[in-house]
């Protein structure tokens, strides 16, 4: 498919804008920046809706950023804002730096730069202390010089915006919703010389050319999407032709193509891309036609494969349909088939996944192997905004669940195998330290999660900070390993006597183990030593969640009142039945 022109975005947002329906959810992206932004509209419209984002971008002046922010009266503050992007070019707002370096020194380019870093990130808190919108932040390229040994010099503009980048993500990191977008990346992968357009920069203050708007635009959004929609867990491929050269089945072990010559170079490259999204914890797993015990020979005998049986946290080698392992896949890692992410070079087998399983993320991957791992580089279904020690610790805990099954099945009773996990869960309170995890589980945990409420990462600090209100966490280990973070509680005081449980959602990894009775039990205890006589929970029905509908009731709780699509659910405190504490599970608290 030939790339759109100029034409083609302005009509086809026209048409987008047009075929929206009044009530239909948008984003609301503010653009601001130290060059004019207006242009970009279109571009980000059509390739957000590329994505499955409805994107409503608005745009301020260029240059007035500060009246923008801190101006109550700003027409950035007269609707609401899901994101807002900043973006601010050296050439524009430090013209003089790249002019008359040599004049200057590195240490007052220094100092000008440090001042630039701390103007950014006033803008980003005074963004911050107006609105919970997720605020992507442009960092710096340097900008053109004529010194072809510019790099040369280690106190040159270069490596110095280099150390600005640096810092400012340094500083970034400790914003809650602040995120770094690498408009210095964009820029270097498509070329700083094709980048730009002197005549347009002249004429309209716009420093991008033609081909390079609908490139800032898709990176922009693809950084957006990320921020609105959690990452996928799962990544699935094939085998033949996708992962290796040639067909198992009738190559042999030793026939495939795989190894430091081409085209088995490009397969070994594949694989270490996969090895890369393993890292960043995303889980793999296989679905074949294939014969399952010559599949497990080859990934153990093979010397060139990179990726062994154990990198798999599931195989599916058969000769069953592919839709029918990809279900079987979600239900052995107890993750969604929205979670998943399809790699498969047949287009027969891409369509046949994406016929039966539209939810699945189905990659439209190139016939030449050799862009296999940079396609795979820009799945944007596996952009992550940041990565916790409870990702990277996901196949682990994988590998450990094998284990679990495996003393289920030894053990004669639930409770012997229960008791035998030697179970242990610490509880603790949100803090600066556990708020990065407990914001994930809360935006990605559908179906153990009783209200679905999606609170931001700046709203959950002011609860955690707030006398009227507890929010809590659990986190469980066994005998097998750390399972992390599994179990998130909010608590907010409804008045003297009552207090509501605002939030209550557990990972469905560790559900079958009495967790959910040990954390209300945690929670009804906060509460009372709170000073509350009763509390309520809340149940708001959602597509997914109908496996925790009678959970308040299960535990003690009584129905108390009905509100649109929420049910209430009420435990007076001093009565007798109310949920204890598991035997077989060790309570910690918090260090």
């Amino acid at each position: 498919m030939p790339p759109l022109k100029p034409a083609d975005y302005l009509r086809r947002a026209r048409e987008l804008g047009a075929g929206r329906a009044a009530d239909a959810p948008v984003t609301r992206l503010a653009l601001l920046g130290s060059f004019t932004l207006d242009f970009l509209s279109p571009y980000l419209i059509v390739e957000a809706d590329a994505l499955g984002v409805a994107l409503e971008p608005w745009a301020g002046p260029f240059g007035s950023l500060e009246q923008q922010i801190f101006e109550s009266t700003s027409p950035l503050w007269q609707g609401p804002r899901d994101a807002v992007w900043l973006t601010l070019r050296i050439e524009d707002v430090e013209p003089e730096l790249a002019r008359d370096l040599p004049a200057q020194g590195a240490a007052v380019i220094v100092k000008r730069l440090d001042q630039l870093r701390e103007r950014v990130v006033a803008l980003v808190e005074g963004i911050r202390a107006r609105s919970s919108a997720h605020v992507l932040v442009s960092n710096f390229a340097p900008p053109p010089t004529l010194d072809v040994f510019g790099a040369s010099d280690p106190d040159g503009l270069v490596h110095l915006v280099a150390a600005l980048n640096r810092e400012l993500a340094r500083a970034l990191k400790a914003i809650p919703g602040a995120h770094v977008f690498d408009w210095a990346g964009v820029v270097a992968a498509h070329g700083a010389a094709r980048f730009g357009d002197a005549r347009l920069w002249y004429l309209a203050r716009t420093p991008l050319a033609v081909e390079a708007q609908p490139v800032v635009a898709r990176a922009l959004v693809r950084s957006l999407r990320a921020l609105l929609r959690p990452a996928a867990k799962c990544v699935v491929v094939d085998l033949d032709n996708t992962l290796w050269g040639g067909v198992l089945g009738d190559d042999g072990v030793e026939g495939i193509k795989l190894g430091d010559a081409f085209p088995g170079s490009a397969f070994k490259d594949v694989q270490r891309a996969l090895v890369e999204l393993k890292r960043r914890g995303f889980l793999l797993a296989i679905a074949s036609k294939n014969d399952d015990a010559l599949v497990k020979e080859a990934l153990a005998r093979h010397p060139e494969m990179v990726l062994r049986a154990g990198d798999f946290a599931a195989i599916e080698a058969h000769w069953e349909p592919k839709p029918e392992s990809l279900r079987r896949i979600a239900a052995a890692l107890h993750i969604g088939l929205d979670a998943l992410v399809f790699l498969d070079d047949n287009p027969v087998e891409r369509a046949a996944v994406r016929s039966a399983l539209p939810m699945v993320e189905v990659v439209e991957l190139p016939p030449e192997p050799w862009l296999v791992p940079s396609a795979i580089a820009q799945i944007a279904a596996l952009d992550r905004p940041r990565l916790l020690e409870e990702d990277r610790a996901r196949a682990t805990m994988i590998a450990g669940d094998a284990h679990r099954e495996e003393a289920c099945r030894a053990a004669s009773t639930v409770e012997d195998f229960l008791t035998g996990l030697g179970m242990v869960a610490e509880v603790g309170a949100i803090d600066a330290l556990s708020l990065p995890r407990v914001h994930q589980l809360i935006h990605k945990t559908n179906q153990f999660n009783l209200t679905t409420r999606r609170h931001s990462a700046d709203e959950l600090g002011r609860l955690a900070r707030s006398p009227e209100a507890r929010a809590v966490w659990l986190r469980l280990g066994d005998r097998f390993g750390d399972l992390g973070l599994v179990c998130v509680g909010i608590l907010r005081r409804v008045d003297g006597e009552t207090w509501e449980i605002d939030t209550l959602l557990m990972s469905c990894r560790v559900m079958g183990r009495h967790v959910e009775e040990a954390f209300v039990h945690e929670l009804l205890a906060r509460a009372e030593a709170a000073g509350a006589r009763r509390v309520r929970g809340v149940y708001r029905a959602s597509a997914r969640n109908h496996i925790v509908a009678g959970l308040y009731e299960s535990v003690g709780f009584v129905p108390h009142s009905t509100s649109g699509d929420e049910s209430h659910y009420e435990i007076d405190l001093q009565s007798a039945v109310r949920p204890s504490w598991p035997a077989f599970i060790r309570r910690e608290e918090q260090a």
